[in-house]
């Protein structure tokens, strides 16, 4: 994967002069972790975002750094209340103009002092006070682990609970194989080694929606990660966010799309493992549109879940889809093409 934006170009230098930054460093400890936190139009969260991260408790020093995308209601002055009463530690980083959330992420990531980087998007919020204490002291004991991650739920902005704990999977050790197949941590959740985000390409600026992946898999590709036994942070759905508002086709079609890009640009002793994970995108798209009514798209989408990875990776998994997408449209048929109630 090629570098995007390293040294001291002329393209890095018009970036910083983009941005105008509040708040000084110059007397504040180096932080052993940096938390960044992208906020756009983000007023409403903001204060719960920022008061989770003044609660932790570090035998460290840490700093904050919000990265705010030209946002046109009061996210600012919100960012802005909270440096004011917190100057050694919080740095209000302001775009002259919207820049998206990937250039967003990349220039806060560039940002950071840390020798790791927390990330807690503006909706987002921790719950254990804890959880930077934690996550630091794995890292520290083992130069072998790049990120760390723990579990976390999923809730929307009423505080309703839509997943209790996740990822799916037992806590331990993950390394690129497991990253490239399925995107295993809530972005809330994400410490790394703070210059992992240098080898993100040109690509990843046009993938609209998704950063934690990528990051992830540059993870995973230099090092472990580790997935603490600890329910430590709340991932919020926001309605009208960048990601979850368009719905699971359009998520599941932006997580292909990376796989594709990925499946060119990595060695070829990866292929396998991405085609497999593609193979597992395409069963989820089959079961979305049958469950939407739309049949002709599910068969297509069961295919390829049956043909993208090699003959035998997950063949009971494949073969389901598409036995399941033939079964239901033949019940939608024989009911006269009424949709199911």
């Amino acid at each position: 994967m090629g570098h995007a934006g390293n040294g001291d170009t002329p393209k890095q230098r018009n970036i910083m002069l983009r941005m105008a930054s509040h708040g000084s460093s110059a007397t504040s400890p180096v932080p052993l972790v940096s938390v960044c936190v992208t906020a756009f139009n983000s007023e409403k969260w903001l204060a719960r975002a920022l008061d989770s991260i003044l609660m932790q408790q570090t035998s460290f020093p840490i700093e904050i750094v919000i990265g705010d995308d030209c946002s046109t209601d009061g996210t600012v002055a919100v960012a802005n209340a909270y440096r004011v009463r917190n100057p050694e530690l919080i740095r209000v980083l302001e775009q002259s103009a919207n820049v998206g959330m990937q250039r967003n992420y990349y220039e806060t990531f560039e940002q950071c002092r840390g020798k790791y980087i927390a990330w807690l998007d503006a909706d987002d919020y921790w719950t254990a006070p804890e959880k930077l204490e934690m996550q630091a002291q794995t890292m520290e004991a083992d130069p072998a682990v790049s990120a760390c991650g723990h579990f976390g739920r999923a809730v929307t902005n009423d505080g309703k609970v839509m997943e209790a704990s996740f990822p799916f999977l037992p806590p331990g050790r993950y390394g690129a194989a497991e990253i490239i197949r399925h995107n295993i941590l809530l972005s809330a959740t994400i410490m790394f080694r703070n210059g992992i985000h240098h080898g993100l390409p040109q690509w990843f600026f046009d993938l609209p929606g998704l950063v934690d992946w990528p990051v992830l898999v540059l993870a995973g590709l230099s090092g472990d990660i580790v997935l603490l036994d600890r329910l430590m942070a709340d991932y919020t759905f926001t309605e009208g966010s960048a990601y979850n508002s368009k719905g699971s086709v359009y998520g599941e079609n932006l997580d292909l799309r990376f796989l594709e890009v990925l499946e060119n640009v990595l060695p070829s002793k990866w292929r396998r493992t991405v085609r497999a994970g593609k193979g597992e995108i395409y069963e989820r798209l089959a079961y979305h549109f049958r469950e939407q009514g739309d049949f002709e798209a599910a068969r297509v989408a069961a295919l390829k879940a049956f043909r993208t990875p090699d003959l035998m990776d997950n063949i009971a998994g494949k073969s389901k889809a598409m036995l399941a997408t033939f079964f239901r449209e033949a019940q939608w048929r024989l009911r006269g093409g009424r949709a199911q109630q």
